[in-house]
């Protein structure tokens, strides 16, 4: 191991209190916790260092911050100015990130040393002093940090492909009504593993294998129902779950483990490998499908290939758009058979589609039930109040960090959802006053102001009478205000105005 640098600038360090920062991607590695905090430690008695805190993120890859709760914890202090202490103490430069992106790394970085707090990594052969050498010195070692994520990256690639090639699953759930099966190196089965179990080492291969007959037959019920009575997915899982039928994940059935046996090959006996790909921690893409890896007989057949492709047009069919004139006929027809639309028998009722492809189609399904020209229900009407509140709420406070930036100053999300940071100092909590009526039918607007966390302000958006869009904008100060709360009255139109304004633009001057 190189020699420890001298700690940098040490006429400039304002105290004697450091934290350390430790990460570890995977167990099996040489650079392990115990291994880095003996290292730092070793450095902090060198240099007459005591370390106060300790950030760590085990089992955590570098490639982006998300997920590091150590290294976002950190940063927050940092930020936040809540760090008691001046130096933070790294491993090596591959500890604090192998982002692909070698600014991001100096980014963080960057923020430390805005706060008045130093970066040192402990293991490198050259002081982190902000010299030309030590600043060349970082972007190499951050270049060479990305690029073993890289190079590793392609030949774990290039081996699982390798191994789908030859029938082998490489990692994911197994689905129902199958099992997993490892085998050593040499091709010897070992055992049968159980749910989220894994191999007993990283050489074993796992293969798929039907589960028991209980199960074979189950599936293939579900590809009867679905094609010979023409059930759809929520039925199916309806009909399962009052069979008291256990899924593979969960206590019962959801439309989307009908979906997933429905819709995947390996029920026919194909495993297909590489339709989707999520590099180094980047967003998933699907990739063309003469990228895929196809292996046709790589476990024995519960349905065949002619019954799966039954079931993939049947499914093409069921989701063609359908004709929102005969879907507004449709629900007519159930009013005028029972007398009432609800989501069960939209859902019961063959040869229409379910209740969520109306809410998809009409926004909600109460607004289904308007264009048919249904009276919604109480609850459909509140459910179509609260989806108006959402969509509130998300387009002010987009606006309201769109106007924080272009007026210079910073925006940041506080633990509870709709309370914001201003400028490190000031925070604003949003809250929606929807319209109600009290028991003489007189419509009242209620907006809680001391409700925990308190702000500094409360921005309230007044919704109009029918809950469907914003009919003013309020700015409250806390420091007015003793009550738990205020009450707006329709008949008063003009109480509290001196908050009030016209647009969350105009509340910020633009």
């Amino acid at each position: 191991m190189a020699r420890p640098p001298l700690l940098p600038n040490t006429t400039s360090i304002k105290g004697k209190h450091a934290a350390m920062y430790v990460r570890m991607s995977s167990t099996p590695q040489d650079h392990s916790i115990e291994h880095q905090c003996a290292r730092l430690q070793q450095f902090a008695n060198e240099h007459n260092l005591e370390i106060v805190k300790m950030y760590a993120d085990a089992g955590k890859s570098g490639l982006r911050i998300n997920g590091r709760d150590g290294l976002q914890e950190l940063i927050a202090d940092v930020q936040a100015r809540r760090a008691d202490f001046t130096i933070v103490l790294v491993y090596d430069v591959s500890r604090w990130g192998r982002f692909q992106d070698t600014d991001e790394g100096a980014y963080y970085e960057y923020i430390c040393r805005q706060a008045g707090i130093q970066v040192i990594y402990c293991a490198e052969p050259f002081a982190n002093d902000g010299s030309a050498i030590a600043s060349v010195l970082k972007g190499i070692k951050r270049t060479m940090a990305a690029e073993y994520s890289r190079e590793l990256s392609a030949k774990v690639f290039a081996a699982q492909c390798r191994f789908a090639a030859k029938g082998f699953k490489m990692g994911g759930l197994v689905g129902y009504g199958l099992r997993r099966i490892s085998y050593d190196r040499n091709g010897q089965l070992r055992r049968v593993l159980g749910a989220g179990e894994r191999k007993a080492s990283i050489t074993d291969r796992v293969r798929i294998a039907l589960g028991t007959p209980s199960e074979i037959a189950i599936i293939k019920q579900i590809y009867a129902w679905y094609l010979d009575e023409h059930c759809g997915d929520t039925e199916i899982a309806d009909r399962l779950n009052q069979k008291k039928i256990c899924p593979e994940r969960g206590d019962c059935w959801k439309p989307w483990h009908v979906k997933a046996i429905l819709t995947n090959e390996k029920y026919m006996g194909r495993i297909v490998f590489n339709r989707g790909t999520a590099k180094l921690s980047t967003n998933r893409t699907t990739n063309p499908q003469n990228e895929w890896i196809s292996v046709d007989d790589g476990l024995p057949q519960i349905i065949t290939s002619e019954v799966f492709q039954r079931a993939i047009g049947e499914r093409k069919r069921r989701m063609q758009p359908r004709d929102r004139t005969a879907m507004i006929a449709a629900l007519r027809a159930l009013y005028g058979r029972y007398g009432y639309v609800t989501a069960a028998l939209i859902d019961a009722e063959k040869g229409i589609p379910g209740h969520t492809y109306f809410s998809k189609q009409f926004g909600t399904l109460a607004d289904a039930y308007l264009a048919a020209d249904l009276p919604p229900s109480k609850t459909l009407q509140y459910a179509r109040t609260k989806h108006a509140i959402h969509q509130t709420l998300l387009t002010t406070t987009a606006n309201i960090k769109r106007y924080v930036e272009l007026a210079g100053g910073s925006f940041t999300f506080c633990k509870h959802r709709w309370s914001l940071l201003i400028n490190d100092s000031v925070v604003l909590k949003i809250v929606v006053a929807r319209a109600r009526h009290d028991a003489d039918g007189r419509i009242r607007w209620r907006i809680p102001l001391h409700t925990p966390p308190v702000p500094d302000f409360v921005i309230c958006l007044q919704m109009n009478i029918e809950n469907t869009d914003v009919k003013a904008y309020f700015l409250l100060p806390l420091v007015d205000f003793t009550e738990g709360h205020i009450i707006l009255r329709a008949e008063h139109p003009e109480d509290r105005i001196q908050y009030q304004h016209t647009s969350i633009a105009a509340m910020f001057g633009i």
